[in-house]
Order: structure tokens, then C-alpha cells, then sequence
């Protein structure tokens, strides 16, 4: 039987694309409440999961099976600005000095309660009409690099700070097709 060559269920009318432009990105729930608004952040990308592999060893062969899950880093961009009335990156470099005061270098104090430097991310992915379709928190979550850009005299373009983000837990939520559901039985 010759295989159908159209777009199949890609040309159904129901089908919605995720667009890598429609999407925020906010911080908030750190040191005492501040927030980190989503219209500075330039670049972001969605978490992703490593899995171990755990080696069977048996006589003379070998197979593999599923290990500890991960979350590993990601990285985000702001634009570096300045400004008054909140329009500025106060609560980035905020953020930043409660995990490593840098704005002090003869102390050098860091803060150690998680409540002061752990914050939530929420990554959220947007349809056309601006209807949420995804959205990703990502919990106890701080800076683990910081990245304050290079300057260039022969460039126009604008100045960035680059944090790569540790954090400890993700909730995902679908919110537009069919919910994943994990199959899972017992012994």
C-alpha cells in the first residue's frame, strides 16, 4: 500500500503550533516577595530531563534500565537596562547579591536561607489569541552562573546578563489538547 505523502494529522484544522515567540518568563517568591517582571527577559528555553541509565551486567551480556531523573540548567537572558519606577534590573542584581553579595567585597556575605534566595520560575507558552497553552514552575530555583555580557565598541546591539538557573522542582501544566498520563503499574 503506497503511503499517503500529505501533511496527515499536521493539516487537521483543530491543530494548534507552539511558537518559539509567544512565551514569558517571570521570577518571583525570593527575598521577601521580589519579582523579576517577564518584559526584561530576552532568551529562555523550557527545562530539560536527563535520565541515568543503570547497567544490568548478566554473564556475557549487558542492557540498560531507566535511572534517576534530572533537571538540568537553563539558561536566561535580560536586557540590561536602566531606569525609575521598577523599569531597571534592581531585582535581578537584587537577586544575584543574595546568593553572592558581590556589592560588598570585603564581607562577601551570602544568604542561606532558602526563603531569601530560592525563587519560582514561571515559564508560560502562549497560543495567537494570547490563551496560555503550556506553562512550566520551576521551584527553589537560583542563579547558578552569572554572565554580565561583553562590550564591543564596533557593535550596536544592545547589553545582556545571562543567568544559568539551578532549580529543584518543575510542575507542568497542559492546558490546550490531550493531558500526558503516565503509565505506571506495580509489581
Amino acid at each position: 500500500m503506497a503511503q499517503n505523502m500529505g501533511m496527515g494529522q499536521l493539516a487537521l484544522g483543530n491543530v494548534v503550533f507552539k511558537r518559539k515567540f509567544r512565551w514569558t518568563f517571570k521570577v518571583d517568591d525570593f527575598c521577601n516577595g521580589t519579582e523579576i517582571p517577564e518584559h526584561f527577559v530576552k532568551l529562555a528555553s523550557r527545562p530539560n530531563l536527563s535520565i541515568e541509565e543503570t547497567e544490568i551486567n548478566f554473564l556475557n551480556g549487558k542492557m540498560w534500565i531507566p535511572g534517576k531523573g534530572s533537571w538540568e540548567t537553563i539558561t536566561v537572558t535580560y536586557y540590561d537596562v536602566a531606569g525609575t519606577d521598577g523599569g531597571d534590573m534592581a531585582s535581578v542584581y537584587t537577586w544575584i547579591a543574595t546568593i553572592y553579595n558581590f556589592l560588598d567585597s570585603t564581607t562577601l556575605t551570602q544568604s542561606s536561607k532558602r526563603a531569601d534566595y530560592g525563587g519560582r520560575g514561571t515559564l508560560t507558552l502562549f497560543d495567537g489569541c494570547g490563551t496560555p497553552m503550556e506553562e512550566w514552575t520551576l521551584r527553589h530555583m537560583w542563579p547558578q552562573a552569572i554572565n554580565f555580557g561583553e562590550l564591543d565598541y564596533s557593535s550596536s546591539e544592545e547589553c545582556t546578563v545571562e543567568l544559568t538557573l539551578r532549580y529543584s522542582e518543575v510542575d507542568y501544566v497542559n492546558m490546550c489538547g490531550a493531558d500526558p498520563e503516565a503509565c505506571c503499574e506495580g509489581c
